[in-house]
Order: structure tokens, then sequence, then C-alpha cells
């Protein structure tokens, strides 16, 4: 067993820069702007502040012990979102961790299918990674491979795979995949059975 709020911290923590791109379920770009996200633990509390560079606006999350929905590996990459889902609207975040570099998604499905997904890439202060190609728009693809599934590539070495159109009564999955470098290509998988219960990384 790993120490998930170790290992949470140990990659996770400190300041990050980056760009957030919202797109709306078609894969069209709906928003984007620079972000400010520092992730610190004073007297047992983990904070997560992120600064809208547009707004100014200021977005907290803070807890003692990460949430049993959430899901950490033992290289640092996360998942959050709910234990169980059904025929109602869920969200999940996704994220990928390669030392100073990280790429996250945050996917909104409504009852039937995608509603929108939010890619960041992100980097530490020294690190600026650059933002995805402006307005982005995206083609999902559909494959044997993934039956049941979208695959949007929102930039080279980047694949999300979303549900394309939810069944009641089946496994559903979503899965973010990055290559940060040539050669490595690391996976983060959030599955549920058929029950709607979150499965085991």
């Amino acid at each position: 067993m790993i120490n998930r709020r170790a290992a949470l911290l140990a990659h996770n923590a400190g300041i990050w820069e980056g760009t957030f791109v919202r797109l709306d379920g078609e894969g069209r770009e709906q928003e984007r702007f620079a972000s400010h996200l520092e992730v610190s633990e004073q007297e047992g509390t983990i904070e997560a502040a992120l600064t809208n560079g547009s707004s100014g606006n200021v977005r907290r999350m803070s807890f003692r012990e990460p949430p049993a929905e959430m899901q950490i590996a033992a290289a640092g990459h996360w998942s959050l979102g709910p234990d169980r889902i059904g025929p109602w609207p869920w969200i999940s975040e996704l994220c990928l961790v390669h030392g100073e570099r990280r790429r996250r998604v945050v996917l909104r499905h409504g009852s039937e299918s995608l509603e929108s997904l939010v890619v960041v890439c992100e980097g530490r202060p020294e690190q600026r990674e650059p933002a995805p190609p402006a307005p982005l728009q995206l083609e999902p693809q559909y494959g044997a491979e993934a039956p049941g599934q979208q695959l949007w590539k929102p930039e080279a070495g980047l694949e999300i795979e979303t549900i394309a159109r939810r069944q009641p009564g089946s496994p559903q999955r979503l899965a973010l995949r990055w290559s940060p470098e040539p050669g490595l290509r690391l996976e983060l998988v959030r599955g549920h059975d058929a029950y709607g219960l979150l499965q085991p990384l």
C-alpha cells in the first residue's frame, strides 16, 4: 500500500503555471485563460489555490487527507470524481505528472454524453508549457480498439479517452495518456463497473 498523501504531495506540491482551455462536447474551444496554481501543506491541511489569470478569481480546495474517491498512484498521478455514477450528470478530473510538467483534464458528462472537457497544460514557473494553438477545434476519433469511446488529441503525444454515449448497465471508462518525451508513455484510467462503482487503479 502506498502512502496516498505523501505520494500526492511529493509530486504535486508547489507552484504550477499553466493554460486552461475549455471545450464544449463537440470539441470547440469556448474559453481559455492563464492559470497560477499553488498546492501547499499548512498545519496538516493540504490546500490548492487556483488563480484565473484573466479574471483574478481564486478558487480554493482544502482537505486534511485525500478523499476516498481520489485515486493516487505512487508516481503522483491522480484522479478525482464520484465513487459511484448513475444516470445523473457527473464530473471527473485526471492528472498525469512528469517531473516539472503536468497534464490535466476535467470532464463533464451529462446524462447521455460528454458536455465539456477542459485541457490544462502546466509546468513549474521555470518550465512554462506551451499552450495548444488557438482557437482549439478537436475532432473526436472513434476506433475499434475502444468501442463506445471517443478519443481526443489536443496536442502531440496527449490523448483523452471519453465515453461517446453512456450505456446503462455497462462499464464506463475515462483515460488520459501522455508521452512527455520520446519512448515514455504515461497512462491514467478511471473506470466504473457495470453497477457504477469506482474500480481500483
